[in-house]
């Protein structure tokens, strides 16, 4: 078997972009081939399976490891490769995945190869698993809340809902809440230098913080040079600064610690300076000195009220940008009953999405809204007019799972010559093709832009920009991740269009059922969208860098 040629026939067909000269292509290695019979059998497998859980009222859920692209050199041909699965399936889904194989391909298949026999696959216990195959993570504290933090550049930066592994946490500036896997919270001021060490201890080099401590977390420990505060169910301050070390205590009692003294205890409203001469002073507390909780939550909410703001004001710019082609941001008044109002300026109805079962959620920020789509048939309609050049396709994405093989972006219906198709595929890559020719015609296959593999399980649920840009020009296309080149791939000529056009498309999925008994292909985008700008150029990096600055929550 021709695996590349297989699996290219195989992806088109699955992608309904398949022309007669490939169908009779596909069906001739079909009928003379095991290996490419296997290979179809397996796609329709997981086809049925994903069909049966939408059926059910319940998300099929696989797991697999995704290829790697290298993109050190210009791209030039890549194409997708899908993970192997775990799949659990009853016998009326083997069923329907055989009719499905001898029904719409073979149907001169002779007796002895219909008889083929196909193992189905069996559960597995839990105790029968493998467990070095099971989803794993690291990390001792988690980021929770970040105001105003500026990175010091010789050290790694992180985000909100990050997991901090054992080592160095540094900043310069601005405050940052952590919440330990005990249970305690820290909310540390920079500057400030701490060292991980484990999920109840941490060592601190520079730096102001308060500690919240339950009663589940008492024997949270942190080390101070050969100093360690040993916290027995309490809120306590800790500065360590040039001019000596300041422990506080709010509430509760913690515990010191020092191989040149007896061991201490200090009580509610108790404070002890100690010096660079290792001399214990009291002196009285000063709660206000350091930033609680509540305290911290409020300056948050200001913060992004503020970013939401200066969003507002850049938004409200851009809408007037002549290479917009179309502009949902997701923050017009308009009724919302069940509309998608365009927000390019001068306004055109025309352009208004319907929005068909995907409902409404909070946005990046508590002031705008969103749509979630869950269920299959979830998607906005749109019909865009006209002809254009180069594109570039911008979005604001809070991606749930990828547990579709093809997670939807934006997809025109036909998928004929010059229109587009933007989505992710479940191996957790950015996946971008324009059609080259007309349905039917012979000619080159579109070219199947792949990016790396971006996606990690620490994404999940997280507000990301994603951005492509298709520049007919230089026969070039680049993926994008929160303002950088994620990938770019150079574009032989024959496979890309002229123009690009689109039509009627689908936000969040693909299509109208297509399939016998008014079935369709599950692809809707299993999260939430929020903003999608279309433009009809390239747009350099530095325009998308500043989308993103611009935007970010």
């Amino acid at each position: 078997m021709n695996a590349h040629e297989i699996e290219t026939l195989l992806l088109d067909w699955e992608c309904g972009t398949l022309d007669d000269a490939g169908i009779e292509r596909l069906r001739g290695l079909l009928k003379t081939d095991s290996a490419a019979r296997s290979r179809f059998i397996q796609m329709q497998m997981l086809t049925a399976a994903l069909h049966h859980e939408a059926d059910a009222g319940t998300e099929a859920s696989f797991s697999g490891t995704a290829l790697t692209p290298d993109v050190s050199q210009p791209v030039t041909s890549q194409k997708p490769r899908t993970s192997k699965r775990l799949m659990f399936l009853y016998l009326t889904t083997i069923s329907l995945t055989i009719g499905i194989l001898t029904g719409w391909f073979l149907f001169q298949r002779t007796e002895n190869q219909s008889q083929t026999k196909t193992a189905i696959p069996r559960s597995f216990t839990p105790d029968e698993r493998d467990p070095s195959e099971e989803a794993t993570a690291q990390g001792v504290a988690l980021v929770t809340r970040l105001v105003d933090v500026q990175w010091n550049n010789s050290q790694p930066t992180y985000n909100v809902g990050d997991a901090l592994p054992r080592g160095r946490f540094q900043f310069d500036k601005g405050h940052a809440q952590l919440e330990f896997l005990c249970g305690a919270t820290l909310i540390v001021e920079g500057p400030a230098d701490i060292e991980l060490e484990s999920p109840t201890q941490a060592r601190v080099r520079h730096g102001r913080m308060r500690a919240s401590v339950p009663p589940a977390a008492r024997g949270f420990t942190l080390e101070v040079d050969d100093l360690k505060v040993v916290d027995l169910g309490t809120e306590f301050g800790l500065s360590v600064s040039d001019s000596g070390t300041d422990i506080q205590v709010f509430d509760g009692e913690v515990e010191l610690h020092s191989p040149s003294n007896d061991k201490k205890r200090l009580t509610t409203g108790q404070a002890l300076l100690l010096t660079d001469r290792g001399a214990y002073r009291e002196k009285k507390t000063e709660p206000d000195q350091f930033l609680d909780i509540s305290a911290l939550e409020v300056r948050d909410q200001e913060m992004k009220s503020a970013r939401y703001q200066k969003w507002k004001a850049w938004s409200n710019s851009w809408r007037q940008d002549p290479r917009l082609i179309a502009y949902y941001s997701f923050a017009e008044n308009g009724d919302w009953e069940r509309r998608l109002a365009s927000s390019k300026l001068p306004l055109d109805n025309n352009l208004d999405g319907a929005i068909v079962g995907a409902r409404e959620v909070p946005g990046r920020w508590g002031a705008k809204r969103a749509l979630e789509f869950k269920q299959p048939a979830d998607r906005v309609r749109v019909q865009i007019p006209g002809e254009f050049h180069s594109l570039t396709f911008a979005a604001w994405v809070k991606i749930d799972s990828l547990d579709r093989w093809y997670n939807s972006l934006f997809l025109t219906d036909s998928y004929d010559k010059g229109e587009p198709h933007w989505q992710i595929l479940d191996t957790g890559q950015l996946y971008f093709s324009v059609r080259p020719v007309n349905r039917g015609e012979s000619g080159p296959n579109d070219f199947k832009a792949l990016s790396p593999q971006f996606w990690k399980p620490a994404l999940n649920g997280k507000w990301i920009h994603l951005a492509v840009t298709c520049d007919l020009s230089t026969k070039t296309i680049t993926h994008y991740l929160n303002g950088t080149v994620l990938s770019r791939h150079l574009v032989p000529p024959e496979q890309l269009p002229e123009i690009t056009r689109f039509g009627a498309a689908s936000i969040g999925n693909w299509s109208s059922p297509t399939l016998p008994g008014q079935r369709f292909a599950i692809r809707n985008l299993n999260g939430v969208l929020d903003e999608l700008a279309i433009f009809s150029s390239a747009l350099p990096p530095e325009e998308i860098k500043e989308m993103y600055e611009h935007g970010k929550p």
